[in-house]
C-alpha cells in the first residue's frame, strides 16, 4: 500500500520532470518553425536580401567560395535535404549553387558579374569577357577554354584555392591558334593582351598589336589593327595584310572579297563571321593553317 510520504514524493517527481521538460521546450522554441512562417530561424533576417550585410553570398565569399557546410542541411544536391528548403528554387542553373554563373556570370559563366559584383567594362573582373564570349560580326565567339584552364568541378586544385587576379594561360589558343615563335602574354600589371592569334600574331598580321582588356576603346577592333594600318585612308588600305614592301608577303591587292569570298563580299562587310579569326587561313573556300 502507498503512504502519504511516498504519495507526496511521486507528485514532486513528476512536477520535477515537467519543469525539466518546459525548459527544454523552452531553448529549442527559436529554432522551430514558426506557426505563421514555417521558417526555421537558422539564418539571419537579412540571409536572402541580396541588399543586406547579411546576406548568404557575401557569407559564401567570406568563406573563400566554400559551400559544402550548406549541403549537410540542404542535401548534397542542395535541392532541400533535412531542411526541407531548396538552393534550386533561385540557384536554377545546372549544378545549382555550385553553377559557374553563381559566382561570375548572369546570362553565361562568363562576367559581367564578376566575384566581386563588378559590371562595368572597366573593371578588370569583367573587361571584355561579353565581346569573347558572344562573337560579334566580325568574329566567331571564343571560349573559355582559350585564355583559361576551367575546372571540372568547382572544388578542383587551382580554382578557389587560388588567389585573384585569375590565371590567364592562353592554353586553347597555344594549341589551335598560335603562329610559332611567338607566346601569347596577359599582363596582369598592364592589363593588356600580346602576341595573340586573335589581335594580329599570323602570317602578315601585326604580331606585336597589344590590346586592354578593361576599359577598352572601340579603336581597338578597328580594320587594320591585327592586319594592315588603320591609320590609312580607306577601308580595303587600312585592313590590307603585310606585303613585300613592308616585310610581308601578301599580294598588293586590296580587293579582298577576289581570295577571301567566304569571308568577306566586295564591299568588305562579312558573310560570314564565323571564317574570321577562327585560326585558319580562308583562301578561295579552302580553309588553311597560316
Amino acid at each position: 500500500m502507498i503512504t502519504e510520504h511516498r504519495r507526496s514524493g511521486i507528485r514532486f517527481a513528476l512536477a520535477a520532470m515537467c519543469l525539466v521538460f518546459v525548459a527544454a521546450c523552452s531553448e529549442l522554441r527559436d529554432d522551430l518553425p514558426s506557426a505563421s512562417s514555417a521558417e526555421r530561424k537558422i539564418h539571419p533576417a537579412g540571409w536572402k536580401d541580396t541588399a543586406s550585410g547579411e546576406f548568404h553570398g557575401t557569407a559564401v565569399r567570406q568563406a573563400k567560395w566554400e559551400m559544402k557546410s550548406c549541403q549537410s542541411c540542404h542535401g548534397q544536391n542542395y535541392r532541400g535535404g533535412v531542411s526541407g528548403i531548396s538552393c534550386t528554387t533561385c540557384h536554377t542553373d545546372a549544378g545549382g549553387p555550385e553553377s559557374c554563373s553563381t559566382c561570375h556570370g548572369s546570362t553565361n559563366p562568363a562576367p559581367p558579374r564578376d566575384i566581386s559584383k563588378n559590371t562595368a567594362t572597366s573593371a578588370r573582373g569583367v573587361g571584355a569577357h561579353q565581346t569573347h564570349i558572344r562573337g560579334t560580326t566580325r568574329a566567331a565567339n571564343a571560349v573559355c577554354t582559350d585564355c583559361h584552364k576551367v575546372p571540372s568541378s568547382t572544388y578542383e586544385a587551382g580554382h578557389l584555392d587560388s588567389e585573384l587576379p585569375a590565371e590567364v594561360e592562353f592554353l586553347g589558343f597555344r594549341s589551335s591558334k598560335s603562329t610559332t615563335g611567338f607566346t601569347p602574354t596577359y599582363s596582369s600589371a598592364t592589363g593588356t593582351c600580346s602576341n595573340n592569334y586573335c589581335h594580329g600574331n599570323f602570317t602578315n598580321g601585326n604580331p606585336t598589336n597589344a590590346v586592354t582588356w578593361s576599359g577598352f576603346a572601340s579603336t581597338a577592333a578597328a580594320c587594320g589593327t591585327c592586319h594592315g594600318d588603320p591609320n590609312k585612308a580607306t577601308l580595303a588600305e587600312r585592313a590590307l595584310p603585310k606585303t613585300s614592301a613592308n616585310g610581308g608577303t601578301h599580294p598588293d591587292l586590296t580587293n579582298c572579297s577576289t581570295c577571301h569570298g567566304d569571308v568577306v563580299n566586295a564591299s568588305l562587310s562579312f558573310v560570314n563571321p564565323s571564317k574570321h579569326i577562327n585560326g585558319k587561313l580562308n583562301v578561295f573556300g579552302t580553309e588553311r593553317d597560316f
